[in-house]
């Protein structure tokens, strides 16, 4: 071989493996630029989804940031109906004016049986409210007692008095003492001031006009009424554990007027009535308060829990269901020899008459039974066993002569004559004072 063809081999040997390494180089960058950009593909992709994450959860937040303020708007909007207060108001009424929130066991234990509505709602310390401004009374009132209310007996009615000291009800709505003044209709009760002995407070409370009180048939409250409030306190609470009750009026159509023949002849076309119902009652006084032509109370009670005797430690075994008593009283004078079972209709009765919902919170097909199914559940006190009461309640000789005209068919036995006797000594001796009294300032 010569040597310009060694040369020539000896020049492309050395080109091919500079060439090789050259190649290699060029491949090994090629190499790293793929990952670089598979990396920074990555990067993009996980920068990417945390962007998404982060802006849906912004997007989250701020929704949900949205429907609180949406929320609070409509809470300021419920609050700003109680008479003008904002909620920080609300919140640090002394608790003598009650609150539009629950802030007791006893009305977290009313609410988880349902409340009847949620118009102006008002909570007290042992009763929740629905108030009715147009009416200038409650819709309904709600209690829940047990032998706890009557244990300790440190409230006195002498120190309570009717008025409309309700924070809540703008004064353009107030019932006034006033305007029960000679109209004959009593200040009734829904829920009784006896089943509140065990705070002057909460006694206090159920003299409120726009809250608890209707106006009430007198005769009908002195004596039917008080007989159902007592047997509630006394009969049931003693046999039962806990004795839920939601009492109220009813303004039902009482009136029926039957078409002329005139009327019948110009009916508008498409009529086919012969008659029309009116709902009639009373308002009295300036303010118009309402007269319910029935009232309604509702009975809820929750059994003892039986004890299985064979079980030594004693527990609680099933747990029994409610009874229930739904009544329907006419706001007038009831007969003496009346049951309580006279008066006894189906809850959803009531609930028509009222538009209210009672105890929706309970499955009725499985969480109750009546509570009149056995007669004797319902045996109220009678008549002559209230007249100790009503001869105490006397306050003129007038008085008691009309509780005896009132009263001629019952048998008035010794013991009772005693006591109008001893009632009719006591007011001859207020009348001797008062008069002695009369003549030291003249």
């Amino acid at each position: 071989m010569n040597k310009k063809a060694k040369f020539i081999i000896s020049l492309l040997g050395l080109t091919t493996v500079g060439a090789s390494a050259y190649s290699l180089n060029l491949l090994s960058e090629n190499v790293m630029i793929k990952k670089s950009n598979m990396l920074n593909t990555i990067d993009r992709e996980i920068q990417a989804e945390a962007y998404n994450k982060v802006t849906t959860e912004k997007i989250g937040l701020e929704n949900e940031l949205d429907d609180s303020k949406n929320l609070n708007n409509y809470f300021i909007e419920i609050f700003n109906q109680v008479n003008g207060m904002n909620f920080d108001q609300i919140k640090s009424l002394p608790k003598n004016h009650g609150s539009p929130l629950p802030y007791s066991n006893l009305h977290n234990q009313m609410l988880k049986l349902g409340l009847p509505g949620t118009e102006n709602l008002w909570f007290y310390e042992s009763y929740i409210t629905s108030a009715n401004y147009e009416r200038k009374g409650p819709n309904w009132v709600m209690q829940s007692i047990s032998t706890e209310n009557f244990r300790n007996r440190v409230a006195d009615r002498k120190n309570s008095y009717f008025n409309n000291n309700t924070i809540q009800v703008p004064d353009k709505f107030k019932a006034q003492n006033k305007d029960y003044v000679g109209t004959g209709w009593s200040k009734g009760h829904m829920v009784p001031a006896g089943d509140n002995l065990h705070s002057q407070e909460a006694m206090n409370q159920t003299f409120l006009l726009n809250t608890n009180i209707v106006p009430q048939d007198l005769h009908n409250n002195q004596n039917f009424w008080y007989r159902l409030e007592s047997f509630c306190k006394s009969e049931l609470v003693n046999r039962y554990q806990n004795v839920t009750i939601i009492s109220g009026p009813v303004y039902q159509p009482n009136l029926v007027e039957i078409l002329t023949e005139e009327q019948l002849k110009n009916r508008v076309r498409y009529c086919r009535q012969n008659e029309k119902k009116f709902v009639k009652y009373e308002v009295i006084g300036e303010g118009n308060v309402a007269v319910p032509n029935y009232l309604f109370k509702i009975v809820l009670v929750e059994p003892k829990d039986n004890l299985d005797p064979t079980n030594d430690s004693k527990l609680p075994a099933t747990k029994q269901p409610y009874l229930i008593g739904s009544f329907l009283i006419p706001n007038e004078p009831i007969p003496h020899n009346a049951l309580l079972t006279d008066y006894e209709v189906p809850l959803h009765e009531i609930e028509v008459k009222t538009g209210l919902q009672f105890f929706k919170r309970l499955n009725f097909q499985t969480d109750v039974t009546p509570l009149c199914e056995d007669p004797k559940n319902c045996e109220m006190m009678t008549q002559k066993q209230l007249l100790p009461r009503l001869i105490g309640f006397a306050r003129s000789q007038r008085d008691l002569n009309d509780l005896l005209a009132d009263n001629k068919t019952i048998d008035w036995d010794d013991n009772l004559n005693q006591l109008v006797d001893g009632k009719l000594k006591e007011l001859k001796e207020i009348e001797e004072l008062r008069r002695n009294n009369n003549n030291n300032k003249i």
